[in-house]
């Protein structure tokens, strides 16, 4: 193998490991953020549920 060949063969063996290490790091971001979301969501459904349950409580007690 010519020192050329070698050289393109370990840059581009240099560009898969920085693709494969800039993949990982976007999937475990965008992991993070879904979690993060999935909580909001939870939070929300939470709340929602507390106003709901306040505004029946209001309905049947009028002097609340």
């Amino acid at each position: 193998m010519s020192p050329f060949e070698r050289l393109m063969i370990n840059r581009m063996d240099t560009f898969i490991e920085n693709q494969r290490n800039l993949h990982d790091f976007c999937e475990s971001r965008f992991n993070h953020m879904d979690t993060r979301f999935s909580t909001l969501d939870e939070q929300i459904e939470k709340v929602q549920k507390q106003i709901i349950e306040l505004q029946f409580e209001r309905e049947d007690n009028p002097s609340f």
